[in-house]
């Protein structure tokens, strides 16, 4: 142990005196602070954004007021007026925003048919896909294991091409003790940088201080160390520095980048998926043709699915907005199973993506993060559920009017439904992926080990 320590303080003394490897601490961390701003200005403007939408409501009921000064037809109303479906972002969504910034935080709802309102902004901004989000979690997903390879791509490999390697192995030490003190303070700086930049992301974006705190803490510990591991397995092949740096880069690049987008590549195909637009081109033209058909039949096909207004009087005008009501939703009944289609497709491309995602353990964290932070595709979805609930809820509060006859007041305004939805994490996600770390850092040590036993530590 005492020499263990000696050798701990000798890597310190060195780290001190390689002035790019300290200018390389710095900015990481320095990118990681830019890092956790970018997303927690992201989450206050997406708060900023939710929070004006009351007040968008109350301009558009004012106008109404204004448009309808007494009593009116709530066929009017539903149409003209407008309220928001709104996901709130977890605080935690600051560290790790997953798709927030792609997906609409906010739907604009009328009583018109849902699925062209839901999937209205289906279609991400190319150039915001391309840029993708710089927040915490990039930083320790995506930079960090590349200043793990900066540390550790000449372990051993400096000492032996400067032929201080020999004459530190004739000291009474074992080559398994030099290794663990190099490795031992690497891993103490760089998890004190990661351990840092979460801390000071977990006050600045104001998180609760639950369960979840350990599991990032967790996460980004074994994270580190699976990298960690594979430094360790190409230091026991003892080749070269040049040779160290250039497989360690390509074990990043595999795991990072190729990997990945193969995943994706090969997820696409296995799961295709139509996209939000033709459902929405589809539910168009099933409403759009609803004008053509005959009153009754339109009325009938309504009345089989809610036959507690069969008894209204039948429709004889040349318009009238219960029809109107009836066929759009008799529209969004007519896309209803490529709607259920579209949504379990995505649910299964995400399951499949976490079957796979062993395989690489960038992804398996980064997905961990999203689910913490109750950023990920599931989050959306049950947004997107309770959207469609709301959408109900609306169509129930508004067709008494319609098919009683009964004026809208304004005072009806404030009895109008309210939507509220927060993001809640996968924990069960993230205790998964905690465990697939576990193993791939068991796996990449214990092949380190293997090595080290197999090929002993030569200085030459």
């Amino acid at each position: 142990m005492h020499l263990f320590r000696i050798l701990f303080f000798y890597e310190w003394r060195h780290f001190r005196a390689a002035r790019g490897l300290v200018l390389l601490c710095g900015l990481l961390l320095a990118t990681g602070l830019y890092g956790i701003y970018y997303g927690t200005t992201e989450v206050t403007r997406q708060r900023a954004q939710l929070a004006a939408l009351p007040e968008l409501t109350r301009r558009n009921v004012a106008e109404l007021q204004v448009k309808f000064p007494g009593p009116a037809d709530a066929g009017d109303i539903g149409y003209y007026h407008s309220t928001f479906a709104v996901h709130h972002p977890d605080a935690w969504a600051a560290l790790s925003l997953g798709l927030r910034d792609v997906n609409p935080s906010y739907v604009k709802l009328r009583l018109l048919g849902l699925h062209n309102q839901l999937y209205a902004t289906d279609n991400a901004n190319p150039m915001k896909l391309l840029s993708g989000n710089f927040d915490l979690a990039f930083v320790l997903v995506y930079l960090l294991p590349l200043l793990i390879i900066a540390l550790g791509f000449n372990l051993l490999s400096a000492e032996r091409e400067e032929g201080i390697l020999t004459l530190l192995l004739a000291q009474p030490v074992r080559p398994a003790t030099v290794v663990a003190a190099k490795l031992a303070f690497r891993l103490a700086l760089v998890l004190g940088l990661a351990g840092l930049l979460s801390v000071a992301g977990m006050l600045w974006a104001g998180v609760p201080l639950d369960g979840r705190v350990a599991s990032w803490l967790a996460l980004t510990a074994l994270y580190c160390l699976f990298w960690f591991g594979v430094v360790l397995v190409v230091t026991a092949w003892q080749r070269p520095s040049a040779v160290n740096a250039v497989v360690l880069l390509g074990v990043w690049l595999v795991l990072v980048v190729l990997v990945p987008s193969l995943l994706n590549l090969a997820v696409a195909a296995a799961r295709p998926v139509p996209q939000g637009l033709e459902l929405t081109i589809r539910q168009r033209e099933e409403i759009h043709a609803g004008w053509d058909k005959p009153k009754a039949e339109t009325m009938n096909r309504f009345f089989a699915l809610y036959p507690q207004w069969r008894d209204t009087a039948t429709i004889r005008e040349r318009f009238v907005w219960r029809w109107y009501y009836a066929f759009q939703h008799l529209g969004d009944q007519a896309v209803a199973p490529q709607a259920a289609s579209y949504a379990h497709g995505l649910q299964a491309r995400y399951n499949l993506v976490e079957q796979l995602n062993l395989l690489s353990p960038a992804i398996n964290a980064q997905s961990s993060f999203n689910a913490l932070a109750g950023s990920d595709l599931p989050a959306h979805l049950a947004f997107q559920r309770s959207a469609t609930r709301y959408h109900d809820s609306l169509r129930a509060f508004y067709y008494p009017f319609l098919f009683r006859k009964v004026e809208f007041t304004h005072a009806d305004y404030a009895r109008e439904p309210q939507h509220s939805f927060t993001s809640v994490p996968e924990l069960a996600t993230a205790q998964h992926g905690l465990s697939k770390l576990l193993l791939s850092v068991a796996v990449v040590f214990g092949l380190g080990g293997l090595l080290l036993r197999l090929r002993p530590v030569s200085p030459l």
